[in-house]
């Protein structure tokens, strides 16, 4: 096991998204053909004029609700959303739970078509608090390096106050959650991110498990194990000090992970080794380098690292060295598109989401964030004010302090060649509801929406206390 305190030659990362890429080149291309409205909607409001800017949206979920069978639907924040097999499921956050009726106990929830409503799939405990990740992974081989008929498995990674660290399995065929084993904290632990890769050295498919205090704990898949992951008994490398374990991704067929701080590159084999290839000493543990995606190279060939780092949207380049590049800094960004200064943005909570328009080769990423502003932008708009998340209370005369937007907005990235441009986008409703936080985007996995459709969720509580905040919305293009 390497100690990355002593050999900086590892860990951190983004999430792999090859199964968010296929479902967007199926939206993408219907969004190029196809145009559809829906009456009773709520309109995307456009900023610029991407068919993404066109959507409308109808809430599918907000926290408070009870199910179908009369289970409470708690939760303060949407942490991710998941197709698996025909069905779209969602994990839910009780932090900042200010109703002590209400138990904190993060929730599975699961949507079974368009027109039904979510149900509770599964009810944690009181030790798990809130979710790190939520990942549909597939295997091929087995551990030998064997070709297996594919499996694909949903799998749950809830914190942990205390005890045993567990990743828990749906079993597709009894709709329970069996939990295998990575370890035994005394203290709180986090998986905060999970990922696949196919090593080339052994041929081996191996899950990646990016725990606090734990490691990069790897595994293969074994049916007969308790959730069918058999893990190793050691971490593969130890995260820095006080970081997180952030994601994983693979990028020309090389794995690698991003903590707090460090972005790591691994190395196959039956003795793998890791390598740190980017540092980023400012960044901060609540945040943290998010959304380690691999894309297609600007202008050229292969993949690049892309990924959010101190508020800006950068990329290193493999083949060049590991050559640094910020496409977009998002506070100068948003404040030219807002019109109105911001001045902090948390980007890419989970990942950013790529796609290839087939024809005219055109790259689209989507990824939702949160903004803040200050004091004299919510005292110079009173309809932002309304909605704002406050950081402070207000001061003496009633002025306003600072604090988070409200809005629930995203970013929409093009690449046509070597030509980035982007274009801000938002969820508006009536309601004017506190959505703060976009987390979380996918393409519905229902075969009658035909790849037409999106769903947006999230929240962030940012240490406010909060209740029934969780909040998913549905989004379909809208008529021209």
């Amino acid at each position: 096991m390497q100690n990355l305190l002593t050999r900086p030659e590892q860990l951190q990362a983004g999430s792999c998204a090859a199964t968010a890429a296929a479902g967007f080149i199926r939206i993408f291309a219907m969004l190029a053909l196809f145009s559809v409205g829906h009456a009773g909607l709520l309109a995307a409001e456009r900023a610029d004029g991407s068919p993404l800017t066109h959507l409308s949206f109808q809430r599918s979920l907000q926290a408070g609700e009870r199910d179908a069978n009369g289970k409470l639907i708690a939760g303060t924040e949407i942490m991710h959303l998941v197709p698996h097999k025909g069905r779209l499921y969602a994990s839910t956050s009780l932090w900042m739970e200010k109703d002590r009726s209400v138990p904190k106990a993060c929730q599975v929830l699961v949507l079974d078509a368009p027109k039904s409503q979510w149900r509770v799939e599964h009810q944690f405990t009181t030790n798990n608090l809130r979710y790190g990740s939520l990942r549909e992974v597939t295997f091929a081989t087995d551990d030998r390096g064997h070709a297996i008929t594919p499996v694909s498995l949903l799998l749950a990674a809830p914190d942990m106050k205390r005890g045993p660290v567990e990743i828990f399995c749906r079993e597709d065929n009894t709709g329970e959650w069996s939990a295998s084993v990575l370890g035994t904290c005394s203290a709180a632990a986090t998986t905060r991110s999970l990922g696949l890769h196919r090593d080339k050295v052994t041929g081996i498919d191996r899950i990646f498990a990016g725990n606090r205090p734990l490691g990069v704990i790897s595994g293969v898949y074994d049916p007969a194990a308790p959730g069918r992951i058999r893990w190793d008994k050691s971490a593969e490398v130890e995260a820095p000090a006080e970081e997180r374990v952030m994601g994983f991704c693979d990028c020309n067929d090389i794995l690698y992970c991003a903590t707090t701080r460090h972005i790591y590159q691994r190395t196959d084999g039956a003795v793998p080794a890791w390598k740190d290839i980017y540092f980023c000493e400012k960044e901060i543990p609540p945040i943290g380098i998010r959304g380690l995606t691999a894309v297609p190279k600007p202008g050229g060939k292969g993949e690049v690292l892309w990924f959010v780092a101190l508020r800006k949207v950068r990329r290193l380049d493999p083949v060049a060295d590991f050559k640094k590049t910020v496409e977009l800094d998002m506070p100068e960004f948003l404040t030219e598109k807002l019109g109105m200064k911001v001045t902090g943005a948390l980007s890419a909570y989970n990942e950013l989401m790529p796609y290839v328009l087939p024809g005219p080769s055109e790259a689209f990423g989507l990824f939702g964030f949160e903004c803040s502003h200050p004091a004299a932008v919510f005292n110079a708009h009173p309809n932002l004010t309304a909605r704002r998340q406050m950081s402070e209370r207000p001061r003496a005369g009633g002025a306003t302090g600072s604090g988070r937007a409200g809005n629930g907005r995203y970013v929409i990235r093009h690449a046509k060649g070597a030509d980035l441009t982007f274009e801000v986008a938002e969820i508006t409703d009536p309601l004017e509801p506190q959505l703060v936080a976009t987390r979380t985007i996918v393409v519905s996995p229902f075969p009658e929406d035909h790849g037409r459709v999106l769903y947006f969720a999230g929240y962030d509580c940012n240490s406010v206390p909060s209740h029934n905040t969780a909040w998913i919305y549905r989004a379909e293009p809208r008529r021209q």
